[in-house]
């Protein structure tokens, strides 16, 4: 990864600052939870540092175990000098993570200036923010500068699935056209092992499906080699996630029937069967559209 988010480096920074005084003779392992506590992001934004970490060689990731292997040097850590957050980027930062962790569901109010109150922004800020971000449905603007999460119908969820449908079959169509010594299938292959590891531990893993999926995802809509397709990614994945979370139900039977459709379309990709890769990813997306036409149902 070439380029990270202001977050992706800060939270980078902030585990390497706790390795300093690293002893070999005495193994660490880091724990997603107490890490995402102690430097107060959500446990997706964990993750991806992480990953970034054991591109660096600092730790090793061995399923959900992640063991420290050296300690930090001044290299490791990103100059942020010349990357301090606006307070646009911390307000998106402070409310994206709010949604992650399901602190703002579905139907939930809340206001301008409470908002403005917890991120340490002021309501300009939040407001301007706020208008912004309204534009993908999820919020919607009430009187007296309040605002509500939204609860979608099922036109919205429909319409949803067939913009993404366009998007990802365009995708793993280009992808199917790439060549065979690109590095993508290699980080496909590897995407696969972790997969069918999870679903071979799924009881203590399933919590791992969240950050695996927007990796699947992302691969994919890499080969598209398209910046308005990078620009709806993230905003696709969230809404989707976003009206999944809510309901944790049926959370380990939902895990494997992705896990299962994801392992399809990867196992067809890596051995590039055309038909089978569509196939599979029409499925994969037929099953998107009930899930969460069933989470509309269910919101009713």
């Amino acid at each position: 990864m070439n380029e990270q988010s202001y977050l992706i480096q800060e939270t980078v920074n902030g585990i390497l600052n706790t390795l300093t005084d690293f002893d070999p003779a005495s193994p660490v392992l880091l724990k997603d939870n107490t890490l995402a506590k102690q430097l107060d992001v959500s446990r997706t934004t964990i993750r991806t540092a992480l990953l970034e970490l054991e591109q660096k060689g600092i730790i090793s990731i061995i399923g959900s175990q992640k063991t420290v292997l050296r300690s930090a040097q001044q290299s490791d850590f990103f100059d942020m000098s010349n990357s301090v957050a606006t307070k646009e980027e911390l307000i998106e930062r402070y409310f994206l993570n709010l949604i992650n962790q399901g602190k703002l569901l579905p139907g939930d109010k809340f206001s301008e200036l409470e908002l403005a109150k917890s991120s340490g922004c002021n309501t300009i800020t939040v407001r301007e923010f706020l208008i912004k971000f309204s534009r993908f449905g999820l919020i919607e603007k009430k009187p007296r500068a309040k605002w509500q999460m939204v609860k979608f119908d099922e036109k919205f969820a429909i319409e949803l699935v067939e913009f993404r449908r366009v998007l990802e079959m365009n995708a793993v169509t280009k992808l199917l056209a790439t060549p065979s010594e690109d590095a993508i299938w290699a980080e496909l292959s590897s995407l696969l092992d972790r997969h069918v590891a999870v679903l071979g531990d799924l009881p203590n893993r399933q919590y791992e499906l969240k950050e695996l999926d927007r990796q699947f995802h992302h691969i994919i809509q890499k080969a598209s080699d398209n910046r308005f397709y990078t620009q709806f990614f993230d905003i696709v994945s969230l809404i989707c996630h976003y009206h999944y979370q809510w309901d944790d139900s049926d959370f380990t039977k939902r895990c494997k029937v992705i896990l299962d459709e994801h392992i399809a379309i990867l196992t067809n990709l890596l051995t590039h069967n055309t038909s089978g890769v569509i196939s599979a990813m029409e499925s994969h997306l037929n099953t998107a559209q009930a899930m969460l036409l069933r989470s509309v149902a269910s919101l009713k």
